[in-house]
């Protein structure tokens, strides 16, 4: 886990033509100066196999020391430093390159706005140029020779403010080329391992299991159902179901005008990632028995801000030649996705 503060400038002076990739590349002039648009802090969780993702930054609050742990014996440790400049580029490139954008865009919104107020403002100069210049001419012809030097300077003023009004509006459109990145400097480096302590763990699976109910029950309220959870023997005696019906979820849906009313009795399993579940025997068997109207609901990625439902309809029909391992039966996530809705 990468703590990183990165920024977006803007070049100053003339950009035109020039992209982003070349704007600082090594020349005998040095880089222009910049002004400092934005910068924010970022997180990036990066996983063994190099994979690169932003993260709430308050992330960092969830962790805790790990006590007599030699870093060298996680292999992601080996590899930090190459991990890093990874992680550096997905900064540059996907974090800032996508604040650069946004900057960008922001200004190519409103350009035409902004640049007719900018014209609006030099045609009023104009104008009272012009009403100054005829006042002046009259007063020269009438023989007032005091004011022929300020004459003069208005005339100036007028043959200047064309060249003006131009660059002017030839900056504003280059504007959006002098958005450019700034730079990615690493505040923080942490070595995430797994808890060691067993209390913790077991909190952990609870919580990817409360995380899965919840998500599968938020899919069933979508559909107006009323959803009970049945998962304890004094919740499903409750819903006036034995102590242990084998499922998680008793799920009735209204009719609507496309279908009818129905029952769902749905197992949910959560995975903190990836990965296969398993199904113990009681819910295998009252799978056998409900088939089409019992649903196995998986939740991966629990573990993450983006949690994600798969729904298999009658697991015991599309699943059935499964290994068994003592009493559950090992279902491989490979299948779950192939039998998935």
């Amino acid at each position: 886990f990468h703590i990183a503060l990165v920024s977006v400038e803007q070049a100053q002076g003339s950009q035109a033509g020039r992209d982003v990739a070349s704007l600082f590349e090594a020349s005998e002039s040095p880089p222009p100066k910049t002004g400092l648009l934005e910068s924010r802090l970022v997180g990036l969780r990066q996983t063994g196999d190099g994979s690169v993702e932003e993260a709430p930054v308050e992330h960092l609050l969830l962790l805790k020391g790990a006590g007599n742990f030699a870093p060298g014996s996680e292999p992601l440790a080996l590899g930090a430093r190459t991990l890093v400049q990874e992680a550096r580029q997905f900064a540059g490139d996907i974090v800032i390159g996508g604040m650069v954008l946004d900057h960008r865009q922001r200004l190519i919104d409103d350009l035409d706005d902004r640049m007719g107020f900018v014209a609006r403002g030099f045609d009023y100069q104009a104008a009272e140029l012009a009403a100054a210049r005829s006042r002046l001419t009259e007063r020269v012809r009438g023989g007032d020779h005091r004011v022929r030097e300020d004459l003069v300077r208005v005339r100036e003023r007028q043959r200047s403010l064309t060249a003006t009004r131009a660059k002017r509006l030839d900056d504003m459109r280059d504007e959006p080329n002098r958005i450019v990145p700034g730079e990615v400097e690493f505040l923080l480096h942490a070595l995430v391992v797994p808890s060691q302590d067993p209390e913790e763990t077991e909190q952990y699976d609870v919580d990817v299991e409360n995380i899965a109910v919840e998500v599968a029950m938020a899919y069933e309220e979508s559909f107006n159902a009323k959803v009970a959870d049945v998962s304890r023997p004094e919740l499903a005696r409750r819903a006036g179901l034995t102590d242990w019906p084998g499922f998680d979820l008793l799920s009735r849906r209204p009719s609507t005008a496309d279908s009818l009313s129905e029952e769902l009795a749905i197992e949910v399993k959560g995975r903190r990632g990836y990965g296969g579940i398993h199904l113990e025997e009681n819910e295998w068997a009252k799978a056998c028995n409900l088939r089409d109207k019992y649903w196995l609901y998986v939740v991966f990625d629990c573990a993450t801000t983006h949690p994600r439902l798969v729904r298999v309809r009658d697991p015991f029909g599309k699943l059935l030649a499964k290994t068994r391992e003592s009493t559950a039966y090992a279902i491989p996530e490979s299948q779950i996705l192939e039998a998935a809705e």
